[in-house]
C-alpha cells in the first residue's frame, strides 16, 4: 500500500477520521476533573491523567487534519468552493486548536510550585491579546466551524446524507456543553456522536476504490 498513493492516501484520510474522535473521546475520559466540582489543584494532583488526556486532546484536533484534506479532495462540482473554504478554515483552526493543549502542562507546574491564587493568576495573566486573538479564538471557531461547514460541503456533493453535517454539529454542540459545563454524559455524550458520524464516513473512505477516489471532474 506504501507504493500505491491512491490507496495509501485514501486510507489515511479514513482511518484519521475514525482515529481523530476516538482520541477526542478516550482524551475527555482520562480528564481527572470531576463532574460538577472545580478544583484548581486537581490537575496538579493528578500530573499523570493530565498528561494523558492533553496528549490524546492534541492528537485528536492533529488527526482530523488528514481526514478533512480526504473530505475535501472528494468534492467535486458541487460544494467545490465551500469545500475548499471550509477546509482552508478548518485545518488552519484545528493546528492552532492542537496547541493550545500545551497549557494543561504549564497548569500542573503553576498550581504545583505556587500557591493557587498566584498560580491562577499567572495562567490568567498568560492570556495576552495576542494569545486569544491569534491562537484561542481562530483555533475554537475555525475547527468546529471548518469541519461543519466541511461536512455539509461533502453532503452537498452527494457524497453522504445530511445526517453527516447534522452529527457533526449535534455533537459539536453537546460536547462543548458538556465540557463547559463539567457534565460527564454529555462531555462524553458529544464525542461519541461525532465518533459514529465521521466514523462512518471514514469507514466508506477507507472501503472505497481507488478508482472512485482518483477520478477528478471539472
Amino acid at each position: 500500500m506504501l507504493t500505491n498513493a491512491n490507496s495509501f492516501r485514501r486510507v489515511a484520510a479514513g482511518a484519521s477520521l475514525v482515529l481523530a474522535p476516538l482520541c477526542l473521546l478516550l482524551g475527555m475520559a482520562a480528564d481527572p476533573s470531576e463532574p460538577g466540582v472545580e478544583d484548581p489543584l486537581v490537575y496538579a494532583h493528578n500530573p499523570g491523567a493530565v498528561g494523558v488526556s492533553a496528549t490524546l486532546l492534541h492528537y485528536a484536533w492533529i488527526l482530523w487534519v488528514p481526514g478533512v484534506i480526504g473530505l475535501v479532495h472528494l468534492v467535486r462540482r458541487k460544494g467545490v468552493v465551500l469545500a475548499h473554504i471550509a477546509g482552508v478554515i478548518a485545518v488552519l483552526g484545528l493546528i492552532n486548536f492542537s496547541a493550545l493543549m500545551i497549557s494543561d502542562f504549564f497548569d500542573i507546574v503553576a498550581y504545583q510550585m505556587l500557591p493557587p491564587a498566584q498560580a491562577e493568576k499567572l495562567m490568567q495573566d498568560a492570556a495576552q491579546p495576542a494569545m486569544i486573538a491569534a491562537w484561542q479564538m481562530p483555533g475554537l471557531i475555525g475547527s468546529f466551524l471548518g469541519l461543519v461547514l466541511v461536512a455539509v460541503a461533502y453532503a452537498r456533493a452527494g457524497r453522504a446524507g445530511w445526517w453527516f453535517p447534522a452529527g457533526v454539529l449535534a455533537g459539536i454542540v453537546v460536547w462543548l456543553f458538556g465540557a463547559s459545563a463539567w457534565n460527564l454524559v454529555l462531555g462524553l455524550g458529544g464525542p461519541v456522536i461525532l465518533l459514529v458520524v465521521f466514523g462512518v464516513v471514514g469507514v466508506s473512505m477507507i472501503r472505497m476504490r481507488d478508482e472512485e477516489w482518483a477520478t477528478t471532474s471539472a
